[in-house]
């Protein structure tokens, strides 16, 4: 018990590199785990960079799931995110990239040796990484390389009430995060959007062709990054459709 309570924390509830190690060594690694659950993503990638590769892979195996996921995320370019991934056993390996958004697992995986994103996406379940795939073939710095495919779309053809169930449907697939609900037709055209609140208003059975709004903006899947930032700057809205092949909405939402 003395070397937790020497260790500690800093004032500025950071930890050291070398209180991780002694906290390893002396075995204290749930309690390390529980320290480390409290920093916010970045500060504990800046710590994770800092690491040397044992106790960087040690720590990422000891962590939550979905906070080990986010610290990589999190980490810069420079310090190799993506190859210290590989670096962890394959269950682990789809345990994290699961835990990820679509655009954030695809801008991890991105810069590697096509060899390692193929053992990556053998990990994860067949629909997940057939969804990676897709989003892989697109060109970085285009609308389609910055979108998630983790979207609420609802039928126009639908009512307030039955629209909230299929919302809150979509919304549990989803992890409960989503930013916003899309209104589509049945070839799955995009009509535009409604906000929770004006379908939680509603009177249940209007019809939610009353109450959809048009949508802020839309770009394709080639797009350019730069026309993308351009195209949402004036609404200042985190997300947009990105449409597929002949305006179809089948392609995803963008990045926020």
């Amino acid at each position: 018990m003395s070397t937790v309570e020497t260790v500690g924390l800093p004032e500025d509830r950071g930890i050291r590199p070398e209180h991780v190690h002694d906290l390893l060594e002396a075995g204290e690694t749930e309690h390390l785990a529980a320290l480390l659950s409290d920093l916010h993503p970045s500060d504990l990638a800046e710590l994770l960079g800092e690491l040397d590769d044992d106790d960087r892979l040690t720590l990422l195996e000891l962590l939550p799931a979905e906070v080990a996921s986010e610290t990589l995320a999190e980490m810069a370019t420079e310090e190799h995110p993506a190859e210290i991934l590989t670096a962890l056993g394959p269950e682990r390996v789809g345990e994290l990239v699961a835990e990820l958004s679509d655009d954030d697992a695809v801008d991890l995986i991105r810069h590697l040796p096509p060899e390692e994103q193929a053992r990556i996406l053998a990990s994860l379940p067949r629909l997940e990484a057939g969804t990676l795939r897709k989003l892989l073939q697109y060109p970085e710095e285009s609308a389609g390389g910055i979108m998630t495919t983790e979207l609420v779309a609802v039928s126009v053809h639908l009512t307030a009430a039955e629209a909230i169930e299929e919302v809150r449907r979509q919304a549990h697939e989803l992890g409960g995060e989503f930013y916003a609900i899309f209104v589509v037709d049945l070839l799955r055209r995009l009509l535009g959007t409604v906000s929770l609140q004006t379908l939680v208003l509603a009177d249940p059975k209007t019809p939610l062709r009353e109450l959809v709004e048009p949508p802020v903006a839309t770009v394709t899947v080639d797009t350019d990054q730069e026309r993308v930032a351009r195209s949402t700057a004036p609404n200042n809205s985190p997300t947009g459709p990105s449409l597929g092949p002949e305006t179809s909405f089948s392609a995803g939402n963008l990045g926020h």
